[in-house]
């Protein structure tokens, strides 16, 4: 027998299944080999994908995997994260896993929901021809590139024997095309996504870089990231060719093409102006929240004059600064608030409320009982709710736990933003759609490292990888904003719960308007309900006054009747402040014929027609962002006489400025404020140098401004004809939420509500600040057709280019939900299918739409039914006649 040790056993290759970023409803198995190491689930890999190379992430096998023994398998190309310290943590990866299954959503699509977009750049490989191929080519010799000889197709790959692999026609063009890309530079290097990208494309580009590395020829290395110079970014601004009211319009559209988002951007850029009217730079941080594709709309605007770009010191994060309006400088996610910097004592916190302190020792009580606890926190409008949200991060701090807070949109919430900082200082990091995909990456590397623990953010911070996740607040939670409403159709209330639970969390919703959904979860006893029925203020709630539009005929200019009017300029005189709300942006809502009556509609949709914006001279679609000249005759008849139809925000601000002279009047909405303009205007406001407000929706999502004594709703009745079973709820909730920024402060406040509606009951209940007696009355009305959330619904929408195809693929769907709705009420559920029907909304951006809505008191039920409906979803069929079915799990809107 011999004693020399048994030889180890080689490690074998394993079969990993990955989360490929792509829209199809399915994952793809890979081959990591052994020299790699374990891919732990959660870990991100370079792998092919077609032509193309992408990070995808590393899930739990499925048991259906769709390789069979002896299958081909393409190679995982690189492992970016060990087997101990994956970029998605095991919670996290079981959280995505649910969603997927739940929202019935592209598993790869929902993993790169959790992580930044810079962490899955399909760029992360580079590679560099190496010295002996720049002298196989020849470079180095006395011949140009093109000039020199090219390689012999019968050497040999990094030798001279004829038994090696040699380089044919298509390895000789990519070593040429890497060499003439690079130049004489030794450091330079070229992405393995670009070569893939070549054209003609290069037959097995992934298979040949493996082999030219392998000989020697080039070199591959996962790209570092950039050393920090100074952040300097693309300015761009736009130019005076055809510009303004009087721009030749046929030579506009000849320029952008047929893309809305271009036509949008050039339009947006317009109206980026200093004081006296001249043009500013502006950069693509600031403006990729609006134009995520900012970089790919630019280049046909360059070329055509209409813009010009130069590279300029990049802006800060606005809310890591003191005072967001003023344009300080800080880092992205490190510095405090206005009233602290770094080194200085936090505020100090103000007393609280019995009510606070109730709700507070409550949660506190949760949380030392350890494991999942679910609250609702109902408090009154100013009752001081953030107060008791930062109380409890604080304790969680002291235990060594972090937080995540949501909010609606934290643009619109600066003031947020500065509470915290100036609270938590350099513990909290602040995530929106502001932050360039480096400054995204480095707070993601902060939060998961456990530098940044509290991380403040709208619905995509949820997925925040805070280490030792102690509790999720979310601000406001009946706020639509939550609910994602393309792509992965998630809402992130509910994913915050099943977080909490997987994490044995704190979940806090806040509201002082509750969704019914979490209403019904208190009464059912799934969520402990804490109220807040007082204001820490002296100052009650504001009194409510309806004034009816049948008997107070209001001015066709501004909307004031004469009681607001009267209201308006006392509240002006006495030093106060007022807010005029209109949930109807622009100047018209429509341009109407007097000749034929025709309104001047939208080429691409079915909307009775677009809106007409003065400052652009623009008629706009507020559906697809369709933007053309103001035309000076009808469309359909020629006629010249063009009158506006009802007034929107801008019109408001106009008039209202024209007839009350000296009193100062801004306007906030979608079209007047974004980025550094929006933060300066609510900074403005707040240092009381505006008097009016004129605004829409944006302003009831949680300012606090205290000087303001005056809200005047112009009309009430706005949404709640819609074609959706909760247009009621949302008129309520924005009624009061609106109403409830009056008297925040030492001075009591009036709210004036003007309505041809006064006797509905979401405004009846709205003038007492009911919202119990509006929800019971509300939750009794969902009963009788099973609608959320007494019941549970789903909608599968229908879309295509051809109506008859999207007629026929709606008529299948029917069909088979039907089939599967007969087999369910043969067991313990019931489930109706209503449709297929139009779409509230017939037409979008060209696509028509039809759909179904399914009902079930039964959550099993309908779980069964869109477990086998999921293969019926996605694209078919090709070119225009192409149908796309698609599923809205628990749909927040109808239309």
């Amino acid at each position: 027998m011999s004693d020399e040790p048994a030889s180890p056993t080689p490690a074998a290759d394993t079969v990993v299944s990955v989360a490929v970023p792509v829209a199809v409803d399915r994952a793809f198995d890979y081959l990591v080999p052994a020299s790699f190491g374990p891919a732990a689930p959660g870990c991100r890999v370079v792998v092919p994908f077609g032509a193309r190379v992408l990070v995808g992430v590393v899930r739990p096998r499925s048991a259906d995997s769709d390789v069979s023994e002896g299958g081909q398998l393409r190679a995982v190309l690189e492992l970016l994260d060990p087997a101990e310290r994956p970029a998605v943590p095991a919670q996290l990866a079981e959280l995505c896993e649910w969603i997927a299954d739940y929202y019935l959503a592209p598993i790869g699509e929902v993993y790169r929901l959790a992580l930044p977009a810079a962490a899955m750049a399909s760029d992360t490989r580079r590679v560099r021809p190496t010295q002996q191929a720049r002298e196989l080519h020849g470079l180095d010799g006395p011949h140009t590139l093109h000039g020199g000889p090219l390689l012999d197709a019968r050497l040999a790959v990094g030798h001279g024997d004829a038994d090696s692999p040699v380089l044919d026609g298509h390895d000789r063009r990519l070593l040429a095309e890497l060499i003439a890309a690079v130049g004489s530079s030794s450091r330079k290097a070229v992405s393995v996504a670009g070569l893939t990208r070549l054209e003609p494309p290069i037959p097995a580009v992934l298979r040949r870089v493996a082999s030219l590395a392998e000989a020697g020829l080039i070199t591959v290395e996962t790209s570092p990231e950039a050393a920090r110079r100074e952040r300097t970014e693309l300015h761009v601004r736009r130019t005076d060719r055809l510009r303004g009211a009087g721009s030749d319009e046929p030579a506009l559209k000849r320029a952008l093409g047929r893309s809305k988002q271009r036509r949008a951007l050039l339009d947006h850029l317009e109206q980026q102006c200093d004081a006296d009217g001249s043009p500013l730079w502006v950069g693509l941080s600031e403006l990729r929240g609006p134009f995520p594709r900012v970089r790919q709309l630019l280049p046909p605007l360059l070329d055509a004059g209409l813009l010009v770009a130069r590279e300029q010191l990049r802006r800060l994060d606005d809310f890591a600064v003191a005072g967001a309006a003023a344009g300080q400088a800080s880092g992205p996610a490190a510095s405090p608030s206005a009233s602290q910097s770094f080194g200085e004592a936090p505020d100090e916190p103000p007393q609280l409320s019995s009510d606070q302190q109730r709700a507070l020792d409550r949660l506190l009580a949760a949380r030392e009982r350890g494991g999942f606890h679910a609250a609702l926190l109902y408090g009154i409008t100013g009752s001081g709710k953030t107060e008791v949200y930062l109380r409890l991060i604080a304790e969680l701090r002291v235990q060594g736990a972090g937080a995540i807070v949501l909010v609606p949109e934290i643009a619109l919430t600066p003031q947020l933003a500065e509470r915290f900082r100036a609270r938590f200082a350099d513990e909290v990091a602040v995530l929106h759609s502001g932050l360039t995909e480096r400054q995204r990456l480095d707070a993601w590397a902060h939060i998961r490292s456990g530098q940044r623990p509290i991380v403040i953010g709208a619905r995509s911070a949820v997925f925040a990888p805070v280490p030792k996740l102690g509790a999720i607040v979310v601000d406001e939670e009946h706020d639509g904003s939550f609910k994602q409403d393309d792509g992965v159709r998630y809402h992130a209330r509910d994913v915050a719960l099943v977080r909490g639970r997987s994490h044995g969390a704190l979940v806090v919703l806040g509201s002082a308007t509750p969704s019914l959904e979490s209403w019904q979860g208190a009464r059912d006893g799934r969520l402990e309900l804490l109220e807040l029925t007082s204001r820490p203020t002296p100052r009650p709630l504001p009194e409510v006054e309806i004034v009816d539009l049948r008997t107070h005929a209001p001015d066709a200019e501004t909307l004031l009747s004469a009681v607001l009017r009267e209201r308006l300029e006392a509240t002006v005189a006495a030093g106060d402040q007022a807010i005029l709300f209109l949930n109807r942006r622009g100047y018209t809502t429509a341009l109407a014929c007097r000749s034929c009556g025709s309104l001047q509609q939208c080429p691409d949709c079915s909307a009775p027609a677009m809106t007409y914006h003065l400052a652009r001279n623009r008629l706009m679609c507020h559906l697809c962002g369709h933007i053309e000249a103001a035309p000076q005759r009808c469309l359909a008849c020629g006629s010249t006489e063009l009158e506006h139809g009802g007034a929107g925000t801008e019109r408001v601000e106009v008039h209202l400025a024209r007839d009350l002279p000296g009193i100062r009047v801004a306007r906030l909405d979608r079209d007047s404020a974004r980025g550094r303009v929006l933060h300066e205007r609510l900074a403005r406001f707040r240092r009381r140098e505006i008097d009016v407000l004129i605004g829409t929706q944006m302003l009831s999502k949680g300012h606090d401004f205290p000087g303001v004594t005056l809200v005047g709703v112009l009309r009430a009745e706005h949404g709640l004809a819609l074609q959706d079973f909760r247009a009621s709820e949302r008129v309520f909730q924005l009624l009061t939420q609106v109403a409830g920024r009056a008297g925040r402060g030492e001075r009591p406040g009036r709210v004036v509500i003007q309505t041809w509606a006064p006797d509905h009951p979401a405004i009846t209940f709205a003038r007492g600040h009911d919202f119990a007696g509006f929800a019971a009355q509300e939750l009794a009305a969902r009963a009788e057709h099973s609608n959320p959330p007494v019941g549970h619904a789903a909608l599968i929408r229908i879309t295509g280019e051809q109506r008859p195809a999207v007629r026929e693929r709606a008529a299948g769907v029917a069909g088979f939900v039907r089939e599967l709705a007969a087999r369910v009420a043969q067991g313990a559920g019931e489930l109706t299918a209503h449709g297929p029907i139009d779409s509230p909304i017939e037409r979008v951006n060209r696509r028509y739409r039809m759909q179904l809505l399914l009902r079930t008191r039964e959550r099993p039920a309908l779980r069964w039914v869109l477990g086998h409906l999921r293969r019926e979803l996605g694209r078919r069929g090709s070119g225009r006649a192409a149908t796309q079915v698609r599923v809205d799990v628990d749909p927040y809107s109808l239309l």
